[in-house]
């Protein structure tokens, strides 16, 4: 017998709590960290690895990351992104050179925050950028 299985990717900050139904009674959103590992039903670990990796591929090639973040953002903030949907650490100094050094991606406002602790820190919009040139490649 035959298991066709249709399995959608959308990249979106802010999504509601799913509501259960009668076919989904346990519907919720779940770490991806928290499934590593464990085996899903018919090939859906390697769909769900698949869509992770599809995930962590667009960061590199596009402004996405920045949609999770406030309308005015830091670096750090921004790297924060990275970091967790690359699982990884950054080096703030590289990952500050790349961002900054990326056409288009930012846009400084001119203005500072100290919301993060320490030093105050530049404040940032996304830029006009569709794609980012060069991109920001993983190790």
């Amino acid at each position: 017998m035959r298991v066709v299985t249709v399995a959608y990717l959308a990249l979106a900050p802010d999504l509601p709590t799913p509501r259960a139904g009668t076919d989904a009674a346990e519907a919720r959103w779940t770490p991806v960290r928290s499934l590593t590992g464990e085996h899903l039903a018919f090939d859906h670990d390697r769909i769900l690895a698949d869509g992770l990796e599809r995930a962590r591929a667009k960061l590199e090639y596009s402004p996405l990351a920045t949609a999770f973040c406030p309308p005015e953002f830091t670096v750090a903030e921004l790297r924060r992104v990275y970091e967790l949907v690359w699982d990884t650490r950054l080096d703030p100094r590289n990952f500050h050179r790349k961002v900054t050094g990326a056409e288009g991606l930012l846009e400084p406002t001119g203005r500072t925050t100290t919301r993060d602790g320490g030093r105050p820190a530049q404040l940032y919009r996304r830029g006009k950028a569709e794609l980012l040139y060069p991109p920001m490649l993983r190790t």
